[in-house]
């Protein structure tokens, strides 16, 4: 997710070291975040029978949702529902018990369900949603529907285990006037003309998916059909869902659409979904990565948001965050590979200056707030959307990068993606993976950059010995707190020649000493800007 608001306006290590690293844990890696986990029920498939009229903004709705438990005995499930009315619940075709009260919806289950058993919990329910599912005119006047779900808003319009730990498959059946089209996860089932001049469109998502990916757009497109991008192993159907007067400009924006997903495929992995639709949407965000259905802001055309938004459907909606304070796995990867794009295209240049950008943006937050990117003291998950989780978590990608490589971190980022795939993570699942390919152990990196805050404050000085023919470089860590471990390269240039060492940063204050033949003319510290960090250079005479 973009969240510039636009709404109000294989090198394998050898296997006795990898049984090892995946053994020895020392970071946090339980989910701690406030939500009321319910490990005896399983939410397997969601089906969304919804209907919008023309002359209300009260939809009517039923909500069948196929659970499987984990355990004997259950005799409820308690569901999160807000602001709607419930007409009727059934369980296994029966009348069921329930109580509706502050958000929760508590269905009581008749029979006995052993593990392995499955319910299907029918939810009949209307009224108008205060939240979750925006139905207004857009920017043109033209009435439409989208929905809006992250982080947790999902449930209040359609009931459901609203949070992304439990993640399940989807199917979505919409009546609308039938000059509307409809747009929502996954496959086009049918389309089809029902009486009194509405029409039902049915979609449906066979790969599991978080409830905040989950949503419906419903208005007058202009749908550009794109064809079939081919890319490692499948076709991948692409299609731009545009509001009619803006067909040229959204041509334009998301232009790159194509190239891009076919880059993400080759670097990560097979894409995990059977389309790819971009839609001009209504969204309080720039741009919402739902699976298989992008919505962006009716004014967000840019490339940047375009490839953040792409780079999404692997890591954010196929590998989750299992827990909203390692939101970092999300955002962060979305942040870094959306950069990695332009690198790959328009060259190092621009991506470097994308990324001295993104430093600069969290500079200014740390010196007002500064936070541990893990930081589970946050409770208002909208604070979550800040410099860490996005800027600072694309730089702990950036320097993983280039202390590993980059053909063991790009090796460790698809092992990530085929491991996690379609399933939920923490950050330490990422560190296990990424130290099986590193082959060290990479605990002190995510502990420094993850689970404290900051970053260091260089403060160097060279001065060059003539008799001995020694420079020596001092540096001072200056930065309060954690004392930062981490490589930097050197580079020493004179006249026409330039060498290049790599020095261990570890301490406090540390002195280098590098013979070399005559004085140099410059020295310069991580010229290829890898490390996140405030940095002065001095020489001394």
């Amino acid at each position: 997710m973009n969240f510039h608001s636009s709404f109000h306006q294989r090198i394998i290590a050898p296997c006795f070291v990898l049984s090892a690293l995946l053994l020895c844990s020392a970071l946090p890696a339980l989910a701690f975040d406030d939500y009321p986990r319910n490990a005896a029920v399983n939410a397997l498939h969601y089906r969304l029978s919804v209907t919008i009229t023309d002359h209300s903004d009260e939809i009517q709705a039923t909500t069948e949702i196929l659970f499987e438990f984990n355990r004997d005995g259950v005799n409820e499930i308690a569901l999160d529902l807000a602001g709607l009315t419930v007409d009727q619940v059934t369980a296994e075709n029966g009348a069921a018990k329930f109580n509706h009260a502050n958000g929760k919806l508590v269905v009581a289950l008749t029979g006995s369900y052993k593990s392995g058993d499955h319910c299907r919990v029918a939810i009949k329910y209307h009224g108008h949603p205060t939240d979750g599912l925006y139905i207004q005119k857009n920017k043109f006047g033209d009435r439409s529907i989208f929905a809006d779900n992250w982080p947790n808003r999902a449930h209040y319009w359609f009931p459901s285990i609203d949070h992304p730990y439990d993640k399940a498959t989807a199917e979505f059946l919409v009546i609308a006037p039938d000059r509307y089209d409809v747009i929502a996860n996954g496959r086009l089932v049918e389309t089809r003309s029902l009486q009194n001049g509405t029409k039902l469109t049915h979609w449906s998502e066979a790969t599991p998916i978080a409830t905040y990916c989950m949503v419906i757009g419903a208005t007058e497109f202009d749908i550009v059909n794109l064809g079939e991008v081919k890319t490692p192993g499948d076709e991948i159907s692409l299609a731009y869902y545009l509001f009619p007067k803006d067909h040229d400009t959204g041509v334009k924006g998301y232009g790159r659409a194509a190239q891009m997903l076919e880059f993400f495929t080759n670097l990560i992995g097979p894409y995990p979904y059977e389309k790819l639709a971009l839609v001009q949407s209504s969204t309080r965000f720039g741009g919402m990565e739902n699976a298989s259905s992008i919505f962006f802001a009716e004014n967000a055309f840019g490339e940047g948001v375009v490839s953040h938004e792409i780079a999404h459907q692997w890591f954010g909606d196929s590998v989750t965050e299992n827990d909203w304070h390692h939101l970092w796995l999300s955002e962060g990867f979305a942040t870094y590979f959306g950069h990695l794009f332009f690198e790959k295209f328009d060259g190092r240049e621009k991506f470097v200056k994308l990324m001295l950008d993104d430093k600069e943006s969290y500079l200014r937050a740390d010196s007002k707030d500064a936070r541990p990117i893990y930081d589970p003291a946050i409770t208002d998950l909208f604070k979550l959307l800040n410099a860490n989780n996005y800027q600072k978590g694309g730089w702990v990608l950036h320097m993983l990068r280039h202390i590993m490589g980059d053909e063991k971190f790009f090796a460790g980022i698809r092992d990530y993606y085929r491991t996690y795939r379609d399933r939920n993570a923490l950050t330490d699942d990422l560190r296990k993976v990424m130290e099986a390919q590193y082959g060290q152990s990479l605990e002190w990196f995510f502990r420094q950059w993850i689970f404290e805050a900051g970053h260091p404050v260089y403060d160097a000085a060279w001065k060059w010995h003539e008799g001995a023919k020694e420079l020596r470089l001092h540096v001072t860590q200056k930065q309060e707190k954690t004392v930062f471990r981490m490589p930097l390269d050197v580079e020493i240039k004179s006249g026409s020649t330039s060498r290049r060492e790599i020095i261990q940063m570890s301490e406090r204050q540390q002195q280098f000493t590098f013979h070399l033949a005559a004085q140099p003319q410059s020295i310069a510290l991580d010229p290829d800007e890898w490390v996140l960090k405030v940095l002065t250079l001095r020489e001394e005479r």
